[in-house]
């Protein structure tokens, strides 16, 4: 494939966001039913944005730019950020939106953050302290240490639709379904692992994704480990992996 080039990739996450982002530099702003606040995250690494109705409905979005899991300091991926939020003003006006009714083989289709307890986490991760930080009505499921750090030790599962390819890593195996185990500790001192797994397969997704091309896009478990320290080589991935199949586990059968 070639050098990796690096990429500007926007999250976005569809919930109830009652609370401005919290960052020193965040700045809010309206347009007519609809508020808007934009400001940056973990010493600047993502651009992030709320847009919300006064029922507190919207859009969380973060907006990063790296090459090969690295931050990229010379790309803004602000402007990226800011398109997706005109996209998503554009939408809510025109009220051109709806909800997925999701099967019961789907990611969403059950409680993935409480398929996996606190003192699961910790027990996997040979770790103690942790905070459960998740929010189960996003599938954004996240057990961290409060050490005041940008990339805090612990672990994390969510939910992505996407094109499996996209993602890197070796080839695997988690719970009976393709992986792809992507090691990216250091060669010394803490771990990092991520691991997707796509679990179901849209043909073709019934959302809206990048543009109504009718692509097939597939539903990823997204996992990641974090450890401040690995007492031996692939420790994390190993963590992650067990953390991948207890979640994994609980998902209805197709």
């Amino acid at each position: 494939m070639g050098e990796d080039q690096g990429r500007i990739a926007v999250w976005t996450i569809l919930g109830a966001h009652t609370a401005d982002l919290a960052s020193s530099d965040a700045v809010s702003t309206d347009r007519g039913p609809i508020h808007i606040t934009k400001g940056t995250s973990q010493n600047g690494a993502w651009c992030d944005a709320t847009v919300r109705l006064a029922d507190g409905e919207g859009v969380l979005l973060h907006a990063s730019a790296d090459r090969n899991g690295q931050r990229l300091t010379d790309v803004d991926p602000c402007p990226a950020r800011d398109h997706a939020v005109d996209a998503i003003v554009a939408t809510m006006k025109s009220g051109a939106y709806t909800r997925i009714a999701y099967p019961s083989d789907s990611l969403h289709g059950y409680d993935l953050c409480g398929s996996i307890s606190l003192q699961q986490v910790e027990t996997t991760l040979n770790l103690t302290g942790l905070t459960n930080k998740s929010t189960p009505a996003e599938q954004d499921c996240q057990w961290r240490a409060n050490d005041g750090s940008d990339t805090p030790p612990g672990a994390m599962v969510s939910v992505m639709i996407n094109d499996p390819n996209l993602f890197m890593g070796k080839r695997s195996t988690v719970n009976g379904f393709p992986a792809r185990v992507w090691d990216i500790s250091n060669t010394s001192g803490p771990g990092r692992c991520v691991i997707t797994t796509p679990t179901k397969h849209w043909n073709t997704w019934p959302g809206r994704h990048r543009s109504d091309t009718g692509e097939a896009f597939s539903e990823l478990l997204y996992t990641q480990v974090i450890l401040p320290n690995q007492t031996e080589p692939g420790q994390a991935c190993q963590a992650a992996t067990s953390i991948a199949t207890q979640a994994l586990s609980h998902r209805p059968p197709n």
